[in-house]
């Protein structure tokens, strides 16, 4: 169980990554179907987020940054 969570964390923050890459490129809105394929994930399970779309903005990148600031030693964050 614990070893998900740690994959879903791993997982999550190369998503954010990869959409701040995006967005400084001046890419702000986000086909998810699209970035689900750029992240490998399968095209029979990433169509069926083909309608979906994310808008990036100057509010994104300060929560990206925020939830990648280092987190003290036994301190959990949710």
């Amino acid at each position: 169980m614990k070893d998900d969570i740690k994959v879903d964390q791993v997982l999550r923050l190369a998503m954010y990554d990869l959409m701040l890459t995006l967005y400084n490129q001046g890419i702000t809105e986000i086909h998810m179907g699209g970035l689900m394929r750029l992240m490998g994930v399968p095209n029979e399970s990433a169509i069926e987020h083909d309608e979906e779309r994310v808008i990036l903005d100057d509010k994104f990148v300060e929560y990206v940054h925020e939830i990648k600031k280092p987190v003290p030693a036994g301190q959990t964050i949710h």
